[in-house]
Formats: structure tokens, C-alpha cells, sequence
């Protein structure tokens, strides 16, 4: 299973859950093949380049690129993103939890 057709599958089970929305490009997509995941309104996953993209508390993002699970998301020109981690196709295996800790992180930031 390539990495896209494997986030789809990842969005669609967070999607059962209605308070998670998948975007692309502002709008809503069906299963967002490389969309955004929301809850609240705020981005916890996305998928690019076959790689899957979360939002994570900074110390878990440190720990995963410290034990090779995961490397550091740089933006635009060059800006690391200090609580966002790139997994790659290789840990395929693990995105679903990955996703779903992610998931949980952004709705304990909402709540709090």
C-alpha cells in the first residue's frame, strides 16, 4: 500500500469520528487523500510526499527523531517547526497510533 492510499485509510478512521474534518485546500475533501485532519478547527496531521506530518508535544517530537522515528519538519524557508514530526513511509506501520496521539494532543491544547 503506497503511502497516500495508506494516510486515506487513516483518514478515513479518524473520520468516523464527527468532530474530526478532513480538508484540502480550504475546502472539504472526502477522505483528503493529502489533506489536512482537523478537530476544533485545528491541524494535527497531514500527509506529503508519502510522508505523514503530526502535531506532537515538543518533547515527544524530540524523542522520535532522537530514536530515528521520525525527523524534524522545516517549513518555508528553513523554520523548524518545534511541535510538528515528518514520519516516513517506512513506519508506515505506526501512523495510526502516531496520528491518533496526535489527535489527542491537539484536543487536550483546545480543552485546556
Amino acid at each position: 500500500m503506497s503511502g497516500s492510499s495508506h494516510y486515506e485509510e487513516i483518514v478515513r478512521i479518524l473520520c468516523e469520528d464527527p468532530e474530526v474534518r478532513a480538508t484540502v485546500e480550504g475546502g472539504m475533501k472526502r477522505f483528503g487523500a493529502s489533506g489536512e485532519l482537523r478537530i476544533g478547527g485545528k491541524m494535527f496531521a497531514f500527509s506529503a510526499k508519502e510522508r505523514l506530518i503530526v502535531k506532537l508535544p515538543e518533547s515527544k517530537v524530540a524523542a522520535l527523531i532522537a530514536d530515528g522515528r521520525g525527523e524534524p519538519c522545516v517549513m518555508g524557508r528553513g523554520r523548524t517547526m518545534r511541535e510538528w514530526v515528518v514520519i516516513g513511509p517506512e513506519r508506515k506501520a505506526e501512523w495510526l497510533s502516531i496520528t491518533k496521539e496526535s489527535k489527542a494532543f491537539v484536543l487536550k491544547q483546545l480543552l485546556n
